[in-house]
């Protein structure tokens, strides 16, 4: 479900201090740059867990990212929270994935498309997901547990439990099997 939606003035707050702080360390070398990453986004974020936020994370509107245990961002992973972002549990996602909860309005053509605002919908990763490296999520889907989403894909509708998905769009390859 997607809504329209504004930026608001402590969007612009919270947003511009945690950009201040955390871009001193956002490619700060690993293993000291991971703690200290970690460190400026568990202050803004809604939840981190036990986590590990490689060099060249981007991450927006942290206050709305929930992020569970044992999740791996690798590099250059790019998460959008303005929707509302939640990941669970032992999630792997890999370097150069793209996470987006937004989305510009387009329906008026009489104006410009940076004047009509902003859809949101929430994306929510289930626990146990293997995102591959350079995969873009967009807004409004949920992934369920357990699945597989191969490197490259373009997700725009939910993934079912235990699937495997890939492709431009992301389609069904198979189901996972004990």
């Amino acid at each position: 479900m997607s809504n329209t939606c504004t930026f608001t003035m402590m969007d612009y707050v919270i947003h511009g201090l945690f950009f201040n702080t955390y871009g001193l360390f956002k490619y700060f070398p690993s293993p000291i740059g991971d703690l200290l990453r970690k460190s400026i986004f568990k202050i803004f974020a809604k939840k981190l867990g036990r986590s590990r936020i490689s060099e060249g994370v981007t991450l927006w509107f942290p206050y709305r990212i929930s992020i569970g245990d044992h999740v791996t961002l690798n590099e250059f992973v790019y998460l959008n929270g303005f929707g509302k972002l939640t990941i669970g549990d032992n999630v792997l996602i890999g370097k150069g994935t793209t996470i987006i909860t937004s989305n510009h309005v387009i329906e008026d053509i009489n104006k410009n498309i940076r004047s009509q605002g902003l859809t949101a919908a929430p994306v929510l990763i289930e626990e146990d997901v293997w995102i591959g490296a350079n995969v873009t999520i967009l807004a409004g889907v949920h992934i369920g547990r357990g699945a597989v989403l191969a490197a490259g894909c373009v997700v725009t509708k939910d993934v079912p439990a235990f699937s495997i998905v890939g492709g431009v769009p992301a389609k069904l390859i198979k189901q996972r099997k004990n």
